[in-house]
C-alpha cells in the first residue's frame, strides 16, 4: 500500500473524484482506488522544514555572537598583529572554499533540496563580514558606505546567477536597497532631494532599475531558477513606494509635509491609482496572479489610506468598520474560491 502525508493525499481524493465526476471510471473502482494508500503517521517533511529553520536561527544567533560581536577577531588580531585588510581577505579565501564546495555538492546532486540551498547561508555571512572588514581598513571611503554595499550586492548577484541560487539572490535584491540608498544619499552630499527625487520617489526609480534587470536576464538559463524573486520584488517596490509617494507626495521631510495641505497631494494620489488600475489589467492581459493581485491589494490600501485622509472625520466609525469587513470578507471570499480552483 502506497503511503502519502495529507498533501498527496489530497491531490489523489480530488483526482479520483473528478475522474468518478466525469465518468471515467465508474463508483467501484474509485473506492478500489481509494484504498490503494493510507496517509503516513508522521508529517517527516514539515519536521525537517522546522529543524532547518532552527539550524538557520543558530546559525544567525552564532553569527552575530561570533563576529557582530568582533571579541574573537579582536582577540586574533592582537595576538597575530593582524589589521583589517588581512580579516577581509581571510573571509574573501574562506567564501571562494565555501563556493567551490557548495557547487560541487550541487553538481553531485543536481536535485533542488532545502538542505542544499541553505548551504549558501554561510557563504552570504562570509561575504558581509567580510565588505565589512575592507570598509574599515579604507575608512569606507570618507562615509561612502554605498560603494560597500554596492560591492555586497554585486558579490550575491554574480554568485545567485551562476549558482542559481534562490537565497543568494534573494540577498542581492535585499542588499540593492540600502546601496541604492546610501549612494544616492552621498552623491547629493546628504541632501534630502537626489534629480529632484525625495527617497519614495527614488525607490520607484530602483523598482524599473530592477525590472531592466530581470528584462536584461531573462533570457540566461541561470537566471531562470530566479527570476521570479526579481520580479515580485520590483513589483512590490514599486507598489509600496507608489503607495508612500500617494501619502508624502515629493516633500523632503516631515516638517515640510505637515505645512502641505492634502488636497495638493491630490495629483500623486491620482497618480498611484491610475498605477494600480494599470497594474491589475496588465496582470490580467499577462495572465500573471501575482501581478494582478498586489495591484488590487494595493487599491484597497489605496481606498482606505484615502479614507483616513478625507473623510475620517466625516465619517461614523460604525460604518467605516463595517465596510471594511465587508471588504476584508469579500477578499477571504475570492481567496478561498482561488484556492479550490487551484
Amino acid at each position: 500500500m502506497l503511503e502519502v502525508d495529507k498533501k498527496d493525499a489530497h491531490l489523489l481524493e480530488r483526482a479520483i473524484s473528478q475522474w468518478e465526476s466525469d465518468s471515467l471510471i465508474s463508483t467501484e473502482q474509485a473506492q478500489n482506488l481509494r484504498g490503494t494508500w493510507h496517509i503516513r503517521a508522521t508529517d517527516w517533511q514539515a519536521i525537517t522544514l522546522y529543524i532547518f529553520i532552527a539550524a538557520i536561527s543558530c546559525a544567525l544567533m552564532a553569527f552575530g555572537a561570533l563576529v557582530l560581536d568582533e571579541k574573537w577577531i579582536e582577540v586574533l588580531r592582537q595576538k597575530y598583529a593582524l589589521d583589517d585588510g588581512i580579516i577581509s581577505l581571510g573571509f574573501a579565501v574562506l567564501t571562494v572554499i565555501l563556493c567551490i564546495h557548495g557547487y560541487r555538492r550541487q553538481q553531485r546532486y543536481p536535485v533542488y533540496s532545502l538542505n542544499r540551498e541553505l548551504f549558501w547561508l554561510l557563504p552570504i555571512l562570509s561575504i558581509g563580514v567580510s565588505v565589512v572588514y575592507l570598509g574599515k581598513s579604507l575608512h569606507y571611503l570618507n562615509g561612502n558606505y554605498g560603494m560597500f554595499w554596492l560591492l555586497a550586492t554585486i558579490s550575491y548577484g554574480v554568485l545567485g546567477v551562476l549558482l542559481s541560487s534562490r537565497l543568494l539572490w534573494s540577498a542581492t535584491l535585499i542588499c540593492l536597497i540600502p546601496a541604492f540608498v546610501k549612494l544616492t544619499y552621498f552623491l547629493s552630499n546628504g541632501q534630502p532631494y537626489f534629480w529632484g527625487m525625495n527617497l519614495p520617489c527614488r525607490m520607484v526609480l530602483l523598482a524599473l532599475i530592477m525590472m531592466g534587470i530581470h528584462a536584461l536576464f531573462y533570457k540566461n538559463k541561470h537566471y531562470r531558477r530566479i527570476e521570479d524573486i526579481t520580479w515580485t520584488g520590483a513589483w512590490l517596490l514599486l507598489l509600496l513606494s507608489g503607495w508612500m509617494i500617494s501619502i508624502f507626495g515629493n516633500t523632503a521631510g516631515w516638517e515640510e509635509w505637515q505645512q502641505v495641505r492634502q488636497v495638493h497631494l491630490l495629483w500623486w494620489v491620482i497618480g498611484f491609482t491610475i498605477l494600480c488600475a494599470g497594474a491589475l489589467l496588465f496582470g490580467i492581459k499577462k495572465q500573471d496572479p501575482m501581478v494582478r493581485d498586489m495591484a488590487v491589494l494595493f487599491l484597497l490600501f489605496d481606498m482606505y489610506t484615502r479614507y483616513f485622509e478625507y473623510l475620517w472625520d466625516r465619517t461614523h466609525k460604525g460604518l467605516f468598520f463595517a465596510i471594511l469587513a465587508a471588504s476584508f470578507w469579500w477578499i477571504g471570499k475570492l481567496l478561498e474560491r482561488r484556492i479550490k480552483k487551484t
